[in-house]
């Protein structure tokens, strides 16, 4: 059994992630918006992820450069619902700028793919309200108040990883395309099994497919195997725990533990996002035939998102092994 040994940065990546989910979470059962803890949960999850750490003055800026990204995507997308023509090149621009921008490090690639992200999401989800715009703008406010306290307590925090990534084998270009192409045909396969499925589909080819070859399989055999486990946890809490409190308190539990096995177990990281999000979504129904059919739905759709992502790999990646070996 894999031993967590948190030492100080650990720690603080835990409390901050607990923050980000289980803030604009417990407000919005408290407020009696199941919507909007779904909402507002999952961007504190996304900008947790955007945080560069090292200096405070990079991380804010960062932090509110993907809450733009966010924001401008979810304009466009709300915009332009339903998927008409321009949604799949404003998508497919910036997929292949979130692929030249893995360069420039892990910040600017997540602004670029947060635009993409949510035009899909806005342009083929429910329509968005303004009652539930105070979500996501709540989960920002935490996000950078708890990033402010921290900073204020224990100075910077260690970045975990360096700043861009090394050139592909292929070139940049070549690897931008084949990103942008495999998330492109990731989001017309998901639009074309149900729009509002389409975002799984889209964020697991966006997430495992990275500028190294070799880092790509191994994400994909993670993200299968720890969506697997994810979701066989899920349905196990969702079937015993009835209460939006006990759900609440269940993400509080797991939410601090997702940052700490990004590095070295992303199948464990991968298993607790999916153990989050998919608490998250109980929250927001109470069906529990959608619930089940959600579950079977996140597996069919990290296989086929995972499915596209070996297809760009090899696509970006002709002769890895060779130029590896």
């Amino acid at each position: 059994m894999p031993q967590i040994d948190l030492d100080e940065a650990a720690l603080r990546r835990a409390l901050l992630f607990l923050a980000a989910i289980a803030g604009p979470l417990c407000i919005g059962v408290w407020a009696g918006s199941p919507a909007g803890a779904l909402i507002g949960s999952v961007t504190g999850l996304l900008l947790s992820f955007a945080d560069d750490e090292g200096a405070l003055p990079r991380r804010l800026s960062i932090l509110v450069m993907n809450a733009a990204a966010l924001g401008v995507g979810g304009a466009l997308g709300t915009v332009l619902h339903g998927f008409p023509w321009p949604v799949w090149v404003l998508f497919a621009l910036g997929t292949f700028a979130a692929g030249q921008a893995l360069r420039f490090g892990k910040g600017p690639a997540m602004a670029a793919r947060h635009v993409a992200m949510a035009l899909a999401v806005a342009s083929g989800g429910p329509e968005f309200t303004l009652a539930l715009l105070w979500y996501p703008l709540a989960a920002l406010l935490i996000v950078v108040v708890a990033r402010l306290i921290d900073h204020a307590v224990a100075g910077p925090l260690k970045q975990q990883r360096g700043g861009g990534g090394r050139p592909p084998t292929g070139g940049w270009t070549r690897f931008a395309l084949a990103y942008a192409g495999a998330a492109t045909a990731s989001l017309w396969l998901g639009v074309h099994i149900d729009p509002e499925r389409a975002l799984w589909v889209v964020v697991t080819t966006l997430v495992v497919m990275q500028s190294d070859a070799r880092l790509s399989y191994v994400r994909i055999v993670h993200r299968i195997a720890g969506t697997v486990v994810g979701v066989v946890a899920a349905f196990a809490l969702t079937s015993v725990i009835d209460s939006p409190w006990l759900i609440a308190v269940a993400v509080l539990i797991l939410a601090p533990l997702i940052p700490h096995h990004l590095q070295h177990r992303y199948w464990l990281h991968t298993a607790l996002i999916a153990v989050v999000v998919l608490l998250a979504y109980h929250l927001a129904t109470s069906d529990p035939r959608i619930l089940r059919g959600l579950f079977t739905e996140r597996l069919e759709d990290v296989l086929l998102g995972a499915g596209l992502a070996l297809i760009g790999t090899l696509l970006a990646f002709p002769r890895w092994v060779a130029e590896d070996d």
